[in-house]
């Protein structure tokens, strides 16, 4: 069974502020949301999707008025032909891209080259967090 980081976002849980939600693949066609309780912990919210468009709506409405907001991971370009407008990159996008050598990647679900730019600093400071704590 495998726990492959997929994507981060911030809710703001009352009485408590800002919290972490970290989108794992648990198997190919089940994408869970879990809660940061500690640096060490995380709790499964119960919040899933097949896909992880799915998983991502179904957390929007979920968590709307908790004000559900993503990580800012910047844009991905797919290569070799380069599209101009880039699309959102999700957070194992961008790690991806972060720790090859020259900022290219082969994206597995697209079959293509990548690489990802305009990355948040908060978006890196998480990368290097959860590589310490050995969480990707």
């Amino acid at each position: 069974m495998g726990n492959k980081l997929i994507h981060l976002a911030h809710i703001q849980i009352p009485k408590k502020g800002k919290a972490l939600l970290l989108l794992r693949e648990r198997t190919p066609h089940d994408y869970r949301w879990y809660l940061e309780k500690t640096p060490e912990s995380e709790e499964d919210t119960g919040i899933r999707g097949d896909t992880v468009e799915e998983a991502m709506q179904i957390a929007h409405r979920h968590w709307k008025l908790d004000s559900f907001q993503t990580v800012i991971c910047g844009f991905r370009y797919t290569l070799p032909e380069r599209d101009e407008c880039g699309m959102n990159a999700l957070f194992h996008q961008m790690a991806a891209s972060h720790k090859s050598f020259n900022g290219i990647y082969f994206d597995e679900d697209l079959s293509h080259n990548c690489f990802v730019q305009n990355a948040s600093n908060e978006s890196l400071d998480l990368l290097h967090t959860l590589e310490c704590q050995q969480r990707l």
